[in-house]
């Protein structure tokens, strides 16, 4: 058992730091993920907005 308050006062301020790094670090590969997503999307929408701009802008050839 933990007989000494500083022993369990250490264990639990090291215990509450490694969980607050693990919220920090899935709060990290959440945000990457979105911005994942939003490029991903991004370039979906980007790419037909292309074409259409071309074929609006070509020069006609006889």
């Amino acid at each position: 058992m933990l007989s000494d308050t500083a022993t369990l006062s250490f264990t639990l301020t090291y215990a509450g730091t490694l969980a607050v790094a693990l919220l920090m670090f899935i709060g990290q590969l959440t945000a990457f993920g979105i911005l994942l997503a939003l490029v991903g999307t991004a370039r979906l929408v980007a790419y037909p907005l292309k074409t259409a701009a071309r074929s609006f802008t070509k020069p006609d050839h006889p």
